[in-house]
């Protein structure tokens, strides 16, 4: 799977119907892997520390608003 952060719905795109599985990346991640089985969890990781943490929010903000 390739990563492309940000995109946590694997839609091929960073919109605001991402903001849900990225809230719930952080908070259940294996609630996470079973709602979306063929995503990168690690598209969560939108700082680039190798981590989908509370790091990444700000710049997930950042990524939405491109």
């Amino acid at each position: 799977m390739p990563q492309q952060p940000g995109d946590l719905n694997c839609d091929g795109l960073v919109t605001f119907d991402d903001i849900n599985p990225f809230v719930l990346a952080l908070s259940s991640p294996a609630g996470y892997q079973a709602a979306f089985p063929n995503c990168n969890i690690l598209n969560g990781d939108c700082n680039g520390d190798g981590l989908v943490d509370f790091d990444d929010i700000n710049a997930f903000v950042a990524l939405l608003s491109q």
